[in-house]
């Protein structure tokens, strides 16, 4: 299985850096955010990492409203086929840190030895962005043990809740103009060194074009220091409704982007909002990071298809084009130089260390 293998060869990264671990499912919008717990924290027995589940799916099909309609199959097969196969692959990274652990003097930690049964749930949070199947996909998430706390939008929280799985699924609390302490969002059911938050625009009903906005202190910081932050927006969220991210309180340092390069059209409707406006979210947040995410050209049928329009763009064609531009950086980007950018096209089971 390459993802276990992967995985634990990123292993010793996570151990040595105590750095986040960002792992793509699958070729489309999947992922996994492994963050090793604070020093200042008890792990649950067993445990030395958090995981969090955004957005799965694995096999299958997903259908909007009809198949008639709109439906979709991975071209790509997924890293993994199963939640079960998912908990394997991160137990082996648990079981391979640990064993790695040290006391100064070298001896090896034996003391909490990684839980090896294989019905053990490694996933301790699942993030869910949107109500559709390619993001909240019923046959992936059934297999998840339903001790899992969900977290997802309204739309989404309801859809979940009427299968009458999960146990815990509370919809995500709002980061905006208005809040701008990031201590205020979803923190039910999760660790206190976590939060999530929805950043959303007044202008978007549906909130199609919103943000997903994960905060964390895994360096046991004081109160007054920044907290590092991932924002994942699948379809792209306008850029300027980014710029409450400068006036958050404590201040967010954003590790990461993961907004999508092709720019996605039905008709004049614009679904995903490409690399032109990731390029500027990426200004406008500072990220570290710019990872590619919900590009796979997907196995498609139904009457949508024949009107979908996808423009894909390479990062290559899209900084060509901004130089051109010579647009000038927003809101005191630290990116002088376009060369910065530290961007990622990770492929299925492809992990990086957030540095």
């Amino acid at each position: 299985m390459r993802l276990k293998e992967d995985l634990e060869n990123a292993a010793l990264n996570v151990l040595d850096s105590g750095r986040p671990l960002l792992t793509h499912l699958n070729a489309d919008t999947s992922w996994v955010l492994t963050l090793p717990y604070p020093p200042s924290v008890t792990p649950p027995y067993g445990r030395v990492l958090f995981n969090i589940l955004i957005d799965p799916w694995l096999v299958g099909s997903q259908t909007d409203y009809f198949s008639w309609f709109s439906k979709q199959w991975h071209v790509i097969p997924s890293s993994v086929q199963t939640i079960a196969e998912l908990n394997e692959c991160l137990r082996t990274l648990e079981t391979t840190i640990r064993s790695r652990q040290e006391y100064s003097d070298g001896s090896i930690d034996t003391s909490i030895a990684p839980l090896e049964d294989s019905d053990t749930n490694n996933i301790d949070l699942v993030v869910i962005s949107h109500e559709f199947t390619d993001h909240c996909n019923q046959k992936t998430l059934r297999e998840i043990a339903s001790s899992t706390p969900v977290l997802t939008s309204k739309p989404a929280a309801r859809l979940i809740s009427s299968w009458r799985h999960f146990q815990h699924v509370h919809s995500i609390a709002a980061f905006s103009n208005k809040t701008h302490d990031w201590k205020n969002a979803s923190r039910v059911g999760i660790p206190s060194w976590l939060r999530v938050a929805r950043i959303v625009s007044n202008k978007d009903a549906m909130s199609f074009h919103s943000a997903i906005l994960i905060t964390f202190d895994i360096m046991a910081s004081t109160e007054d220091a920044s907290i590092e932050g991932l924002v994942y927006t699948p379809h792209g969220i306008n850029a300027e409704d980014l710029k409450p991210l400068s006036l958050a309180s404590p201040q967010i340092n954003v590790l990461a982007l993961l907004h999508g390069l092709h720019d996605i059209r039905i008709s004049k409707r614009q679904l995903n909002l490409g690399a032109h406006n990731a390029l500027r979210a990426q200004r406008i947040s500072g990220s570290r990071y710019w990872l590619s995410t919900h590009d796979e050209v997907k196995k498609a049928g139904g009457l949508v298809n024949h009107f979908l329009r996808r423009k894909i763009w390479t990062i290559e064609d899209v900084l060509k084009e901004e130089k051109g531009r010579n647009e000038t950086l927003e809101i005191g980007s630290p990116l002088a130089d376009i060369r910065d950018i530290h961007f990622a096209n990770l492929e299925s089971g492809e992990s990086l260390l957030l540095r």
